[in-house]
């Protein structure tokens, strides 16, 4: 998994997730709770190969980016996620949508997010190790 730094609304840090196999883009209810915004309520559900996950609505945000010297924000439309999203699923997903819209393209030799106007972000990558008992 690839995550980068960034912040929602200018308010709160988080570490996102960057998943271009998802047509969605995620955010936990717990952040969407701490920022004082309401979601447009449609409630439904996220379903995966192996479980099926519910959802409380939509919300429009802005996630900043820092890359050293400049500043980008940009807009995305979330799908926010319900109490049942497991603790250990990223809180913020950033996915094929977002991707596409950002001209972004990952740079994997030198751990950067690049977007469409030469804006390079670094990002760290963590390998999911079986579990050996």
């Amino acid at each position: 998994m690839v995550f980068v730094n960034c912040v929602v609304e200018e308010k709160i840090p988080i570490e996102a997730s960057i998943d271009t196999s998802i047509d969605v883009n995620c955010i936990s209810q717990k952040h969407i709770g701490e920022l004082g915004i309401t979601y447009h309520s449609e409630s439904n559900s996220i379903v995966t190969p192996d479980a099926f996950y519910s959802t409380l609505g939509k919300v429009n945000l802005h996630i900043g980016f820092e890359d050293g010297e400049k500043h980008k924000s940009t807009p995305v439309e979330f799908i926010v996620s319900g109490l049942d999203w497991p603790d250990y699923f990223p809180d913020l997903v950033l996915g094929g949508p977002w991707f596409q819209e950002n001209g972004a393209t990952l740079d994997i030799c030198d751990s950067k997010l690049l977007l469409d106007d030469n804006f390079a972000i670094p990002f760290k990558e963590v390998k999911n190790e079986p579990n050996v008992e």
